[in-house]
Parts: structure tokens; C-alpha cells; sequence
């Protein structure tokens, strides 16, 4: 299970009944929304998708905030 590490964890949304499709961790709110924004179906997890663009979950966020407006949810 993928272990990420937040600055405030209970601030983010998790859903508990799904998980990621690819390494089976923990999916949140920032986790779904990164998914719809890239078009995904299913919510992937930020490590696995900066995994598959060869990217740190960091250039993953600033990505998000600078082409789609997207700010991290409260806590990450």
C-alpha cells in the first residue's frame, strides 16, 4: 500500500470504500480531483500518476496549479 505523508491527513477527504487501481493505497479528494482533471475513469493515487508522466508528486502540483487552477486541498 502506497504510505504518503501529509502536512494535516485530517483535512483532506478519504474514501474508504476505493482505493487506488494501480498500487492498491489510499485515494482522497485531491486524488480524485487530479484524476477527473487528466480525464481518468477510476481515481488514481498523485504518486502513481507522477509515476506514469515520469514526474515528483511535486511537479505534479505545481503542474495542476499552473495549466488547470487546481490548488492543493488543505493538508497536503
Amino acid at each position: 500500500m502506497n504510505e504518503r505523508n501529509y502536512s494535516a491527513p485530517a483535512k483532506l477527504h478519504w474514501y474508504p470504500d476505493i482505493s487506488c487501481p494501480t498500487c492498491g493505497g489510499r485515494v482522497n479528494s485531491w486524488d480524485k480531483r487530479c484524476s477527473r482533471a487528466l480525464g481518468y475513469r477510476a481515481i488514481f493515487c498523485e504518486a502513481c500518476i507522477s509515476k506514469e508522466y515520469g514526474i515528483t508528486t511535486e511537479e505534479l502540483r505545481d503542474t495542476m496549479k499552473n495549466h488547470f487552477g487546481l490548488i492543493p486541498c488543505p493538508g497536503i
